[in-house]
């Protein structure tokens, strides 16, 4: 599904009107962080393209989810648009256009997040969970968020969620936890080995989700460009990533990274 934002309800949007709230009602203030690039992305133009791009719905996002205030980083639709602009633009060699796939993952990321996510959708959720996406034919596609991604996790950790959920938009399930060589997190949400990864009808072979995750977390700590990082952002992303590599997968893929994108041999 998609749909495209007319001129007043973008104005609504960032102006923060009052609005008839259709969201779910749980806490969605919280602290704020630090912001990333707001000047960037608390911008109409950008306000418009992302919330086109990743098809956001009011009803989904009122309530005190952040429609009312889009750029309040106490609330979780600021937060996703920063991550989604971190996922987006990270790279020191931006792409140049939505359908440019060249290069690495940090470089095209945002571009294949924008393309296989059918919408996004804030959810107060289990209070576990950081996100879900429903994929398939005959049923409506979405991804939901939940409030352990809006506030759990800081703003590099949310963008590689994001990269791991459209993943799943792709039609690539999870292939761990199984058998006799279950992962060490016991998790549904663990893929088989980094490099193979997906399982479902009409899946995509190759990484899996968490491969895609881990893969984002490691370019970003790797080459993100200064105005999309910190030495402690790429110590998010070294932490994230190795956390994944040591918990997620059935078959131990036998290294860890640096927050400066090395490498590490572990067995």
């Amino acid at each position: 599904m998609r749909t495209t934002i007319k001129a007043t309800l973008a104005l609504c949007l960032l102006l923060g009107l009052s609005s008839e709230a259709r969201a779910q009602t749980c806490d969605t203030i919280r602290n704020t962080e630090p912001a990333v690039q707001k000047s960037f992305w608390c911008t109409q133009p950008w306000v418009d393209f992302f919330w086109d791009a990743y098809d956001f719905d009011k009803g989904d996002w009122d309530g005190g989810f952040g429609w009312e205030a889009p750029c309040d980083l106490k609330r979780p639709l600021a937060r996703t648009f920063q991550a989604i602009q971190l996922l987006s633009y990270a790279s020191p060699n931006q792409p140049t256009k939505t359908n440019d796939f060249k290069g690495n993952i940090l470089r095209w990321g945002g571009n294949y997040a924008m393309r296989e996510i059918d919408e996004l959708d804030a959810r107060c959720g289990d209070g576990k969970n950081r996100a879900y996406t429903v994929w398939g034919t005959f049923v409506d596609n979405y991804t939901e968020l939940y409030m352990p991604f809006f506030f759990n996790e800081n703003v590099v950790e949310r963008a590689g969620t994001l990269i791991h959920e459209a993943r799943h938009a792709d039609w690539c399930g999870h292939n761990g936890n199984d058998g006799s060589n279950a992962c060490p997190a016991k998790s549904d949400s663990c893929d088989e080995k980094y490099l193979d990864g997906c399982s479902g009808f009409a899946s995509p072979s190759g990484r899996g989700a968490a491969g895609y995750q881990v893969l984002w977390l490691w370019w970003y700590a790797a080459e993100a460009d200064a105005q999309h990082s910190s030495s402690t952002m790429k110590d998010f992303a070294r932490d994230e990533a190795n956390r994944i590599l040591n918990t997620m997968f059935d078959v131990d893929p036998c290294f860890n990274i640096t927050s400066n994108g090395g490498k590490i041999i572990t067995c």
